[in-house]
Parts: structure tokens; sequence; C-alpha cells
């Protein structure tokens, strides 16, 4: 008997650890949509995710869940439309030299797409990712070109 309770007072312990082992972690946030352009954008942040895994924790939100709105609307995310989005520990907007990169909207490998083209690349979040004082305090929204109003993203 006394057994069976040392052996379940362990386990509950080492439960507990690694839970605690992995809430310790930073934070980051995948925005996504199941639609084939943001599926695609969503396959090669993963790939750059896959060398943070051990590093960060990872949550993936789909943006069109209502379920997800106030998370959306906590880390200033776009109240319309997006396709993707990166939050790296509540900050999504970071300073390569004198370039502002902000991980909303399409990366650069997807520019033509003909809407949502953001300013950052797939280079640019594993730096962020590598390197978090990149990140800054204010997340900013990329301007989007205006004009651009076809285009598969939908």
């Amino acid at each position: 008997m006394n057994h069976t309770i040392i052996l379940t007072i362990i386990l509950v312990s080492l439960g507990i650890a690694i839970l605690a082992a992995d809430t310790a972690k930073p934070i980051i946030h995948v925005f996504y949509k199941n639609k084939r352009p943001s599926q695609k954008a969503l396959g090669r942040i993963n790939e750059a995710l896959d060398n943070f895994r051990d590093r960060y924790a990872i949550h993936y939100h789909d943006i069109e869940d209502e379920a997800n709105a106030e998370l959306i609307q906590s880390f200033g995310l776009p109240s319309t439309h997006f396709p993707v989005a990166v939050v790296i520990e509540g900050k999504f907007t970071a300073r390569f030299g004198d370039r502002i990169a902000s991980f909303v909207h399409f990366p650069s490998f997807m520019h033509g797409i003909g809407r949502h083209e953001g300013n950052w690349s797939i280079s640019d979040l594993e730096a962020a990712l590598e390197d978090n004082s990149l990140l800054l305090d204010e997340n900013i929204l990329p301007e989007l070109e205006e004009g651009h109003t076809e285009g598969e993203c939908e």
C-alpha cells in the first residue's frame, strides 16, 4: 500500500514538473485561416518554428473561430480580415536596423498574391525568435498598399 502511495506521489510530482517547465517557456501565438494561401504561409512559418519548439510554447488559433476574437483584439491585431499573424510574447513588431517588420499578413515569399502583403520575411521571424531584443514594445500594424483588391487570399 505504501509503495502505491509513494509511486502516485512521484508520478503526480513528475507531471506537475513537466507542466511547469512548458508554461515557463515564452509563448508564440500563431493565427491562421483554413484557406489555401494562409495554409501555404502557415507551412513555411511552421518550418521556421520547428527550430524553436524546444524554446517556446506554440499555440495555434483559427482567425475565423469566434472563440479567438477577444485574443485577437487583445494583441491589437487587425479588427478586419487578415490571413496570418505570429505574436511572440505579446509582440508582433521588430526592428531590423532602420526597417520595421510586423508579423501580420502574408510574409514576403507570398508577394504577388494580390492582397494582404506584409512587410516581413521568414528570416525576419527567425531572427526575432533567436533574439527577442529585436521585438518592439509597441505593436505596429503594417500599412497595406491601396488598390490591391484582387487575389486568391480570400
